[in-house]
């Protein structure tokens, strides 16, 4: 495989999926340094790589494309003749793009791979190649940087503050904890690390809300709930600006959505929270997950039949500990 000219990775649709699958990414360019290299994304994830130099070309998946659109689309791909592809969908598309190699599907997985990255791996590993020795983390430009600086800015946080992101959404409404802990956390927080002198600098730390636009009301509502300031920018941020707040951040507390592995990407500490998915599949590298042993959890379904019982079971205080320590263990500031 020495003569790997040009690789194709076919990855997700949904944003924390993609954002798990970049460690692919990195073990191919490390693997194959002077390869060059195409994604195909669906269309909610491509501003992960809009910007991304380590990306030759990025294919935008749309699914609602009709049938001679679909296969445009594949026509357009075998133009290109790839020597390899790494369908991390399990589709079809790599047995029809005819590359030369391609990584094995991963549809039984071996015993003790549980983690979403690990599985995604295994495409690498199935090539005999080796895993990256540097993290692929998410491509943040100065551009965003100085963008994501000025909105923060503008909401009163400066480059000397210290600050926890709080991502209360998620796509699904069963996987979101309830806002009145979100308040009180974050209430909390606000007074006890203040008085402890929880940041680095001894002073007063932040809260800073963060999430798509769907996520501004509820933060908006939270905000609403909470005796303390805080500030929201949900909404305000394409997906690599909210990766340079997260990064910034000294903490990130979240739901089990997009926020969870973005921060994972830029090396943040989460306290996630788990309810009706797998923590050991989908929780944090960097950080704790957070959830109860019932009877129905794990139970990964899109509805619930139990009052959502597993996010409920959470309280805000052992979120608060949990965060606490974090930040007790890291007391460096984020730059």
């Amino acid at each position: 495989m020495n003569d790997v000219k040009r690789i194709l990775v076919i990855t997700l649709s949904n944003i924390g999926d993609v954002v798990l699958t970049l460690p692919v990414l990195g073990a191919l360019k490390e693997n194959f340094r002077e390869a060059l290299i195409d994604v195909v994304v669906g269309t909610r994830a491509k501003e992960i790589f809009e910007v991304d130099p380590r990306i030759d070309k990025m294919y935008v998946y749309d699914k609602s494309l009709s049938m001679f659109g679909k296969l445009k689309f594949l026509l357009d791909l075998r133009k290109v003749k790839y020597d390899l592809v790494i369908d991390l969908r399990n589709s079809l598309l790599s047995f029809l793009l005819r590359p030369r190699f391609s990584g094995k599907p991963a549809l039984d997985l071996p015993k003790g791979v549980i983690h979403k990255i690990d599985a995604h791996l295994l495409k690498v590993k199935s090539l005999g190649l080796s895993p990256a020795s540097d993290p692929y983390r998410i491509w943040i430009s100065q551009i965003d940087a100085d963008n994501a600086r000025k909105i923060l800015k503008k909401k009163g946080i400066s480059d000397s503050d210290e600050f926890i992101c709080v991502s209360p959404g998620a796509k699904s409404h069963i996987k979101r904890w309830p806002e009145g802990n979100f308040a009180k956390v974050c209430d909390k927080l606000i007074d006890k690390l203040s008085a402890e002198g929880g940041s680095a600098s001894g002073g007063k730390i932040k809260i800073v809300f963060v999430g798509d636009a769907p996520d501004r009301a509820i933060c908006e509502r939270i905000l609403n709930r909470m005796r303390s300031y805080a500030i929201s920018v949900a909404g305000e941020t394409n997906l690599r600006e909210l990766a340079w707040c997260i990064k910034r951040a000294r903490l990130l507390i979240t739901n089990d959505s997009a926020p969870l592995h973005i921060a994972g990407s830029v090396g943040t500490p989460s306290v996630a929270i788990f309810g009706p998915t797998d923590y050991r599949k989908y929780g944090p590298r960097e950080g704790t997950a957070l959830r109860k042993e019932l009877h129905c959890s794990p139970c990964e379904v899109a509805q619930c039949k139990y009052n959502l019982e597993c996010m409920k079971a959470v309280e805000a205080e052992e979120v608060f500990e949990a965060a606490r320590n974090i930040l007790n263990e890291r007391k460096e500031p984020r730059t």
